[in-house]
């Protein structure tokens, strides 16, 4: 039932806005400070005049040029990947036109990924390069580096993103929080089975009326925080979790990517020591996207350029179910 009003609700489109009123969701969510999670990032489509109204993903700065997010989120859709602009520390969503944002420029992520519901999309995590820096602070501290999956029951956990509060019930444009608690490889295993690894975080989430506390669709990319000592640490990357967000009958709520496991790669994106998977370049005075994985190796070039305005309404309902797929691909069970 939430995946057929997240269709209806993604086809009420405008000639010149796009509209993506569907996600990301928090289950049980409270209004947050994005003071404390100052690392926090939105990623939006945005084509000159057409945009979307909510971000497709989350993410997290590392700096004022790198994000961090999750591989899935711009996998394979070149379309995505050449219009897609980084906006950060964004508390109240409906500012995004006047919040500062960048557009991205390179697209990194593991060689190993595998974009698969039977695998439980391993090496889950991507970086995003941005043609120009933001005017923020170097975030890279606020990542894990000292806990190796091994976090305490009784630690305090926290996800964050816009949206939806429980189901199909619309919070507002805030950015919301909602706590989690962490289950151990084997408990998670246990409900998705053999494929999940060490290099995955999984959590439970309190009930609270019909629903577990949770993530869900649209949140992916987005962080789960550890509160060490006064500071919130990203320990992972919102990944997958129950088809149903928030099912009270699962023991596991939110699957996230760990990110301590990719330190190595993260320093070696950052110092340009990895290739890009898709990058932008300009032909002519035209943005294009380069897409060097082997898997989807071509160029998408947009067919009239960057100046926004109307597109035809099929365009429009077909891009709104690309950016969809972003969001319901990785919610199983």
């Amino acid at each position: 039932m939430i995946r057929l009003t997240l269709l209806g609700c993604i086809l009420l489109i405008s000639f010149r806005t796009l509209s993506v009123e569907v996600s990301p969701f928090i289950v049980n969510g409270s209004d947050a400070s994005i003071s404390n999670y100052p690392s926090f990032a939105s990623l939006f489509y945005r084509n000159g005049g057409m945009y979307s109204t909510s971000p497709y993903c989350g993410a997290t700065m590392i700096n004022d040029q790198y994000v961090l997010t999750a591989a899935h989120c711009i996998y394979d859709d070149n379309n995505l990947m050449l219009y897609t602009v980084v906006a950060p520390q964004l508390e109240d969503k409906s500012y995004f036109l006047s919040n500062q944002q960048s557009r991205a420029q390179a697209f990194y992520y593991p060689d190993n990924y595998q974009d698969s519901e039977i695998e439980l999309w391993p090496n889950d995590i991507a970086i995003i390069k941005l043609e120009t820096p933001l005017m923020i602070s170097d975030y890279s501290a606020l990542l894990n580096s000292t806990i190796n999956n091994a976090f305490s029951s009784m630690g305090t956990y926290k996800t964050i993103g816009h949206g939806y509060i429980e189901g199909n019930v619309p919070s507002g444009s805030r950015l919301l929080e909602t706590d989690l608690n962490y289950v151990s490889t084997a408990t998670c295993q246990a409900v998705f089975g053999s494929k999940i690894t060490s290099s995955q975080l999984c959590f439970d989430g309190a009930l609270d009326g019909n629903y577990k506390n949770s993530t869900c669709s649209g949140d992916s990319g987005g962080p789960v925080y550890w509160l060490h000592g006064s500071q919130y640490i990203q320990i992972g990357i919102t990944s997958f979790g129950p088809s149903i967000c928030g099912n009270k009958d699962i023991n596991v709520t939110s699957v996230f990517t760990d990110v301590y496991d990719y330190r190595g790669w993260i320093t070696r994106v950052i110092n340009g020591l990895e290739v890009p998977k898709a990058y932008v370049t300009t032909n002519n005075g035209v943005r294009v996207l380069v897409n060097n994985d082997a898997i989807a190796n071509v160029s998408v070039s947009p067919s009239s350029g960057d100046s926004g305005g109307s597109i035809p309404p099929f365009n429009l309902w077909l891009l709104s179910l690309i950016i969809l797929s972003r969001y319901q691909k990785n919610w199983v069970l």
